[in-house]
């Protein structure tokens, strides 16, 4: 069953004079009553039903003075003054019209009363079509708070909302539009809720009440609108990737670019008064890169403490840390494997963990997967920063731990929002301080073999070492002197640590000619580059005719 339409209009006391009132085509009949060329302008004979209902509000002096007709003496003589009373019923309008009884009191006790009346009269999903001509004193904030509260508590919806501007000594006035000030006032307090608690719904029923239509109208073709809906429908994937904890996204940064792409195209906005508005809401995204970066997840934590989302703020702080804490020691920040070994490094500094008691995730106890996760372990153990942050990553465990058991446990963390806080301005003020990322630790693979073509596990063991870089292995003459090896030899070891200045760890697969890998090995050891050779198990299998084919089945990699 559709809506109910509602026409609300207060009757003043005056003795109007006769005139036309006009908004854009539309001009009414001539009449002394706003009401009458309000109710041909929304074309209620014509499209309203006998389910909608016009109210009209009196207050004693309005039913006496307006509402009915009377005699009044103009210049000593006796005149007719036809009331909105018979006006109303010439009209034959197909809904009916109720009049209702209102004081006229002016304090605070007249205003509540006159508040309950109106609101009373409003049923769930009224579609609300309202005039404040007369509405005098204090009634036209009164309307307005009482459409907010009724469209709160009511789920009413203002449709139409118009004044009329009554010129005594003009024969035509307008009737304005007041709409623009409801929907102003409708975007404000849907940027209000989104400014502070992150949520878009308000927003995307703006864009299906206000924004669609306009583009149905207008086939799409209304650049304004077009330019705001996509600015909405880009700030929705936004905040969900913020109040879900959407990592990737985050430390991506497209939802951000996305977003200020779509700002650069809200030249003009379809109410001025809505431009600080957008600038409001996108100041608060000042802190976010458009472009992938690590501290974005940091930005958002602080984002989401600010919503009041709490559970989010200390979980994208804790696996932002992880994340952080991989990329200064060189690793990539979004995979699983070494943001669990940054966490397992925090464990390891803060409990003084001995090596010999090291548990690192390995797979089946494989000793060689073991041995390439304690190199990773060891590059992070190395950081300042997880020395430093060792204590305070233990207490964001703990807090972000008791929130996800909802304090279920021994010895229950109270004031979550105040010790958040009091994490939050701890690591930052450490974070301020720290160093630049260095570049990442480098594994150089010197062999006949790129790496292209390595099995899985040797790229992944290689992997954790660092960044995986081919230089092919040089030709050797077997004609060449000991004298040509060691000059080739030495010629190769400046070339590598020429090229890869910076790199503060750095690790050379190095497996060829023997006695060159022995001289560039001596070489790189001298200057403090660690060098290692890839270990494999033959496996051989019979083919017909008696002959054997023999894999060689990578291992490990083995140091020098």
């Amino acid at each position: 069953m559709p809506h109910r339409k509602v026409f609300i209009s207060i009757l003043g006391t005056s003795n109007y004079g006769s005139c036309q009132y006009t908004q854009g085509d539309f001009i009414s009949s001539e009449t002394h009553f706003i009401q009458e060329a309000t109710l041909e302008f929304l074309n209620v004979k014509e499209t309203w039903t006998a389910q909608d209902i016009a109210y009209i509000f009196l207050t004693p002096t309005a039913r006496t003075s307006n509402w009915q007709e009377k005699t009044l003496n103009w210049k000593k003589e006796e005149k007719g003054y036809r009331g909105l009373e018979p006006i109303l019923e010439e009209m034959k309008l197909p809904c009916p019209i109720e009049t209702v009884d209102i004081t006229e009191d002016g304090d605070e006790q007249g205003l509540w009363s006159v508040f309950q009346t109106i609101y009373d009269k409003l049923q769930e999903g009224d579609e609300l079509y309202i005039d404040i001509t007369h509405s005098f004193r204090y009634l036209p904030m009164l309307l307005l708070v009482l459409c907010n509260y009724a469209k709160f508590l009511k789920q009413t919806k203002v449709v139409h909302i118009s004044y009329g501007n009554y010129e005594p000594n003009e024969t035509v006035n307008p009737l304005v539009d007041l709409m623009p000030l409801v929907e102003v006032q409708n975007w404000t307090l849907a940027a209000s809720d989104f400014l502070r608690n992150g949520r878009t719904s308000s927003f995307a029923e703006l864009v299906s009440e206000r924004i669609q239509p306009i583009l149905k109208a207008t086939r799409g073709q209304d650049e304004d609108a077009r330019a705001l809906r996509q600015f909405i429908n880009r700030l929705e994937p936004l905040s969900q990737s913020l109040t879900t904890v959407r990592g990737k996204m985050i430390i991506d940064g497209v939802i951000f670019r996305d977003l200020n792409d779509s700002a650069q195209n809200l030249g003009n906005t379809l109410i001025p008064a809505m431009a600080p508005l957008i600038d409001k809401i996108k100041d608060s995204f000042s802190g976010f890169a458009p472009t992938a970066n690590i501290k974005n997840g940091f930005e958002a934590a602080r984002w989401c403490y600010d919503k009041q989302l709490y559970q989010q703020s200390i979980t994208i702080l804790q696996e932002t840390l992880k994340g952080y804490t991989a990329a200064q020691a060189g690793y990539p920040c979004d995979e699983k494997l070494y943001q669990d070994l940054a966490g397992t490094a925090y464990n390891i500094a803060f409990n003084k963990r001995p090596e010999s008691e090291w548990k690192l995730g390995e797979k089946n106890n494989d000793q060689d997967d073991f041995n390439r996760r304690k190199v990773i372990v060891k590059r992070m153990l190395s950081l300042p920063l997880v020395q430093e942050l060792s204590g305070l990553y233990d207490e964001i465990a703990q807090l972000r731990n008791d929130f996800n058991h909802a304090g279920i446990r021994p010895n229950p963390i109270n004031d979550i929002p105040t010790q958040i806080k009091r994490k939050m301005d701890c690591f930052f003020q450490v974070l301020e301080n720290d160093k630049p990322i260095p570049a990442p630790p480098l594994f150089l693979n010197l062999s006949n073999h790129s790496s292209d073509k390595w099995s899985k596990a040797q790229l992944d063991a290689a992997r954790a070492y660092g960044e995986v870089v081919d230089m092919p292995f040089p030709v050797i003459d077997p004609g060449a002197t000991t004298e040509e090896i060691h000059r080739l030899a030495e010629e190769y070891a400046d070339r590598i640590t020429s090229s890869y200045l910076g790199r503060d760890l750095m690790t050379v697969h190095l497996m060829g000619e023997m006695t060159f890998t022995f001289r560039l090995v001596t070489l790189l050891h001298a200057r403090g580059v660690r060098c290692v050779a890839s270990t494999t198990q033959r496996k051989t299998s019979e083919l017909e005719g008696s002959k054997k084919e023999s894999i060689f089945e990578f291992q490990a990699f083995r140091e020098y």
